[in-house]
């Protein structure tokens, strides 16, 4: 089983089925790919941070690969958003992909967060009271997801929150593009951050265009935030599709989700155990 007390872990982000790019990762954080077992000399251990699934070409073969690591005790996984929207599908009755059917009861064996020793991951926001709403429940349970399911439940409000991040809403009026060129409704917050007083151009994770310095979103916008503070331990998360620009360190949060199919480039950070996440652990491929 995967030791929670090891410090030393290599941290990879969102896969998204790109096999290939999460072979030369693996081979340039010094793990050994070409026999049946992969294992680090060092005896370091592998954490994912979820979204294994959809864009890419080889999600099949990412899940193969990511469920063997985490049975040989060699990885541990936290589920993404688009594991879990696949486990709500298959318990509201939806129709669900044949390569991804075989998986479905391990990734229901998946934690929604995990609480290490000297760190924290998640998918998307560590946000507190969503953390302690979710502690008692396991995916694995069909009345857990089902009430995730209910529109405005506190379930599926804490699995939105840690699963996708927290969202405030884009003033009608203002036109705003994400860096993709599409038009967005929502932006989703630097949550760990306090952003009273901020306007929208500094609230968001990653940044949209036009720059927008003078308008700010209200109180009752930003009442669901709930700032990560630095004596916390160092919490890790994917999801933001972060463009090579954007620093992907911010205080104690890392997030190493570098958009792996837009930008051809995945993400990972080598941890030792230090208590400030640091930019100099940060390991691409190229």
């Amino acid at each position: 089983m995967f030791k929670i007390s090891n410090k030393n872990i290599d941290l990879i982000g969102d896969i998204h089925g790109h096999h290939t790019q999460l072979i030369k990762l693996l081979q340039k954080l010094g793990y050994t790919t070409d026999g049946s077992i992969i294992a680090h000399p060092q005896d370091r251990k592998l954490a994912f941070v979820g979204d294994f699934i959809n864009r890419g070409p080889y999600s099949e073969k990412v899940l193969e690969l990511v469920k063997s690591l985490c049975e040989q005790g060699q990885a541990t996984a936290v589920l993404g958003n688009h594991e879990f929207r696949l486990i709500q599908n298959a318990v509201s009755g939806k129709p669900v992909p044949n390569e991804f059917a075989p998986f479905l009861q391990w990734l229901r064996s998946l934690p929604l967060f995990l609480e290490l020793d000297s760190l924290r991951i998640v998918h998307a926001a560590w946000h507190f009271s969503s953390i302690a709403l979710l502690k008692e429940n396991v995916v694995s349970d069909d009345s857990f997801i089902k009430e995730t399911l209910i529109k405005k439940s506190p379930y599926s409000k804490a699995t939105q929150h840690i699963l996708s991040g927290i969202k405030v809403n884009i003033p009608k009026d203002l036109v705003l593009f994400d860096r993709f060129g599409i038009r967005r409704s929502k932006g989703r917050l630097k949550w760990w951050m306090n952003l009273k007083e901020k306007p929208f151009s500094e609230c968001f994770f990653s940044p949209m265009t036009p720059v927008v310095p003078d308008r700010f979103p209200g109180e009752i916008e930003l009442f669901e935030l709930e700032p990560y503070p630095e004596h916390e331990k160092p919490v890790f998360i994917g999801h933001y599709c972060l463009p090579p620009n954007i620093p992907k360190v911010s205080g104690q949060v890392v997030c190493i989700d570098g958009c792996v199919t837009c930008d051809h480039t995945l993400w990972g950070y080598q941890y030792n155990g230090e208590r400030i996440p640091n930019v100099s652990k940060l390991i691409e491929t190229s």
